[in-house]
């Protein structure tokens, strides 16, 4: 890593941990969360500095054995955290809570910028301790519980991966690593048969803590780093194999789900499903469009999760058995979770249709038949959210209590919205970028696989 990136990196951790200090130090209160604000608009410029400076061209200047991809993510975790900070409701937020965005945040970053097997381990272990401290309350038991069984099971089998594929002697030990790493990724991205936690901890507990925890995919950063170099084709196949059919698994539950909060929870499995099957298989078209739907539906559904969580702290827990109304009084909030839906589901002018269309041409190419569940399941998620819109936002005139959005909340959603209608317009150089970035991908898999 150049002495450039270095810089670039120590200035991103600059504005979380500021955040993270202060409140260490005490402050609290309106200081506090302005504080949170401003840092979190601080680090968007940050992680974006790059791009003017024309270091795209040179992706060797960090180092990163998949070239360009951090400068892609590394915003995409900074724009997560803007977006939290921006339109989470006060009365859901405190200080311990935004600490807590800012240093899920950091350890995100990090994870991203690292190509160190046990850095990211550590962050990924951190990320899971983090997300399992907001839930000290006993109303958040449950999912506490849960989390902690599954997400703890998946740091012994990275940890445990990331020794073998390290330390192990001959091509055997790497790739029972590569296939124990895989194991921790389906976990942690809620594949097949490993799902069931997902929607559990979006339904009972803090739904804005478990969108920040699993939109950025730490799993699938560390199944497309660590473990597929050094996985055989056919078992990278066949976790494609489980992960279309959880795609498609997910987005028919998501379809029948009477609570908005577990039917968020099925959109992340199916949404999160489809990025991994397409970055294990072996074409390059599918690998991209994986890597563009990473970042489109990473930001449409946390910004969907946020929508939800707004509409509870204005009308109380949302169920999607009837028609709330409330269109006329949140035109904004119901305009952006319109545009965030159309992401969601691959709808042509977002940045979703981009990525669903070369993962689509990619899988069908792979497999012919299983395939076109990316299809299937880009159809059942479309009626899912529709659905979802049209019992939170219409219906009967709402006669409840005032449901104006404050202006921080609507700027967070507006920007969201803007961002994957403006990518999808016009989205040749983030194309450009994660083409390099699977270019590269491809390579150290095919070295990877060919060592003695």
């Amino acid at each position: 890593m150049g002495i450039e990136a270095l810089i670039w990196a120590a200035a991103l951790a600059v504005p979380p941990s500021a955040v993270i200090a202060a409140y260490a130090f005490g402050i609290r209160g309106k200081r506090f969360y302005i504080l949170g604000v401003g840092c979190a608009c601080v680090l968007v410029a940050a992680a974006l500095a790059p791009l003017p400076l024309r270091l795209l061209a040179q992706p060797a200047w960090l180092g990163h054995p998949l070239g360009p991809l951090p400068l892609v993510l590394v915003p995409f975790a900074a724009l997560l955290w803007l977006l939290t900070v921006m339109v989470t409701p006060t009365g859901r937020m405190n200080e311990a809570t935004l600490a807590r965005t800012a240093a899920v945040c950091l350890l995100s970053m990090g994870s991203f910028l690292t190509a160190s097997a046990w850095l990211l381990v550590l962050f990924w272990a951190g990320t899971v301790a983090v997300y399992v401290a907001g839930h000290a309350e006993p109303a958040y038991e449950r999912a506490r519980r849960v989390a902690a069984v599954y997400m703890g099971l998946s740091v012994i089998l990275l940890a445990a991966g990331v020794g073998l594929t390290s330390w192990g002697v001959g091509p055997a030990a790497a790739r029972i690593g590569a296939g124990l790493i895989l194991a921790a990724a389906m976990i942690r991205q809620g594949i097949f048969p490993f799902h069931a936690w997902v929607p559990e901890i979006f339904e009972r507990g803090r739904i804005g803590p478990a969108a920040m925890f699993g939109a950025p995919q730490l799993g699938t950063y560390a199944a497309l780093v660590l473990a597929a170099p050094h996985a055989s084709p056919a078992l990278l196949q066949t976790v494609s194999v489980l992960a279309l059919v959880t795609a498609l698994y997910g987005a028919l539950l998501a379809l029948f789900q009477r609570d908005a909060r577990r039917g968020c929870g099925y959109l992340f499995v199916s949404q999160s499903a489809l990025v991994l099957a397409g970055l294990d298989l072996p074409s390059r078209e599918a690998l991209v469009g994986s890597l563009i739907l990473w970042v489109s539906s990473g930001l449409a559904l946390a910004g969907l999760a946020r929508c939800v969580l707004v509409l509870e702290a204005r009308r109380g827990r949302q169920s999607l058995d009837r028609f709330h109304g409330g269109y006329d009084r949140m035109r904004v909030l119901a305009s952006c979770f319109m545009i965030l839906s159309l992401a969601v589901m691959g709808f042509p002018a977002t940045l979703g249709f981009v990525g669903g269309e070369m993962l689509v041409r990619g899988a069908v190419e792979t497999f012919p038949a299983l395939g076109l569940s990316v299809i299937a399941a880009g159809a059942f998620t479309g009626l899912a959210v529709m659905r979802m819109y049209f019992s939170l936002f219409c219906g009967r005139r709402d006669a409840g209590a005032h449901l104006s959005l404050l202006r921080s909340e609507g700027f967070g959603f507006g920007l969201a919205a803007l961002l994957l209608l403006g990518l999808g317009l016009a989205p040749r150089g983030l194309v450009r970028v994660l083409d390099r970035a699977g270019a590269a991908a491809i390579e150290r898999r095919g070295v990877g696989n060919a060592r003695p």
